[in-house]
């Protein structure tokens, strides 16, 4: 089977990136794979591009749909490589031109994972300008999210044409059962929808943390994933251990400068590979996920449990699908620095130990590689042989 895999990148900064070179490495010897990618951002390591198999750019992949001109070219040379490659699937990723997503569509057999809420929400992802979570499907009050109501209107109509670009696939994947519900909401049809959840990649099985010296914030550094609720938390803590900031982003300089500023209790070390991050992760007694919006899944939280380290997280989106509260890890409130800070003091102690062993084992246990990819290629099968 030859699988023709689409992104608007090649990187190793995000969770959907991280998620497509785990699904890339393993089909390598099961299916013919090619990647295409709109852009190259440098920052996956020589060693794991050997491992994705062969990869192209195409010109236009990267387009957001929001530049009213240029989506058409894209489609063509997408179009054009389809033809000359001829795939028996196209396996869409984090591409958001309604345009692209036509022509991928099109391209023969197609499915789509969908990776965040681009497709259903014209804004900060579900997150009310109050900072409030959203749970009304997409409509014309998706308008009061911005104050410049023509590029409110704008963003609702681009919204509108991924969602419909989405019912042209065969299959759409989520990493989610939250996932689902917000596409089944917005009228997709929830008999195409599949939930599969993410694969841990390039951060070994642990069934226990070491000598903690640490919390551990990593990721994008934007206001959605509450960078700015955890820098207020680590100045909270009782117990005497600095919050580790690592990633980078819009708020990096703001975090360096609360680094330098706490006296201690914050420390920005930028953004680290798989290797970097491994190290944090076995000196941390605890992995923050604070966000604010309402995460697909939260890939970086299974990463720390996978290395044995518990998680205290906001109770938001798709997080309760792999975060079991007082067996795993903690859930606190959106935006509550208090309460964050007072779970990460709970998880420094012998109770986080106990809760990372777990989570763990739940780790090892319902994220097991072998069946996961049996269950994705089950999916290659079916829709290419329908």
């Amino acid at each position: 089977m030859r699988v023709l895999h689409l992104n608007d990148r090649l990187s190793a900064r995000g969770g959907a990136d991280r998620h497509l070179v785990a699904i890339l490495r393993r089909l390598q010897g099961r299916v013919e794979t090619l990647l295409a990618v709109g852009r190259d951002d440098g920052s996956l390591p020589g060693a794991e591009r050997v491992e994705l198999g062969a990869w192209v750019r195409v010109k236009g992949l990267d387009r957001s749909g929001l530049a009213p001109r240029g989506g058409q070219a894209a489609g063509r040379r997408l179009a054009g490589l389809i033809a000359a490659w001829r795939p028996d699937l196209v396996h869409v990723h984090n591409l958001m031109d309604p345009e692209i997503l036509a022509q991928a569509a099109a391209g023969g057999p197609a499915l789509m994972t969908v990776q965040d809420h681009r497709a259903f929400c014209p804004g900060l992802g579900k997150l009310t300008p109050r900072g409030r979570i959203c749970a009304a499907p997409l409509g014309d009050h998706c308008l009061a999210c911005f104050q410049d109501p023509d590029y409110g209107r704008r963003l609702l109509a681009l919204t509108q044409q991924r969602r419909e670009a989405l019912a042209g696939f065969g299959r759409l994947l989520v990493l989610s059962h939250y996932m689902a519900g917000e596409l089944a909401a917005v009228g997709l049809d929830r008999e195409r929808i599949t939930v599969l959840p993410p694969l841990v990649d390039g951060i070994a099985p642990r069934a226990a943390r070491g000598p903690a010296r640490h919390h551990l914030l990593a990721g994008r550094l934007v206001e959605r994933k509450g960078v700015r609720v955890a820098l207020v938390a680590a100045a909270m803590l009782r117990q005497p251990l600095p919050l580790v900031v690592a990633g980078d982003g819009p708020l990096a300089e703001e975090v360096a400068a609360a680094a330098r500023a706490s006296g201690g209790r914050v420390v920005f070390v930028g953004w680290r590979d798989r290797a970097g991050l491994q190290a944090l992760l076995d000196q941390a007694a605890s992995l923050w996920l604070p966000s604010l919006w309402a995460e697909p899944f939260g890939i970086s939280g299974l990463e720390a449990l996978a290395r044995a380290v518990p998680v205290a997280a906001a109770a938001v989106g798709g997080v309760a699908a792999w975060l079991e509260h007082g067996v795993s890890g903690l859930l606190v409130p959106p935006a509550d620095a208090e309460a964050l800070a007072a779970a990460a003091d709970r998880l420094a102690g012998p109770e986080g130990a106990a809760l990372g062993a777990a989570g763990a084992a739940a780790v090892a246990a319902g994220y097991p590689d072998a069946g996961l990819m049996e269950r994705l290629l089950a999916v290659y099968r079916a829709l290419a042989g329908a």
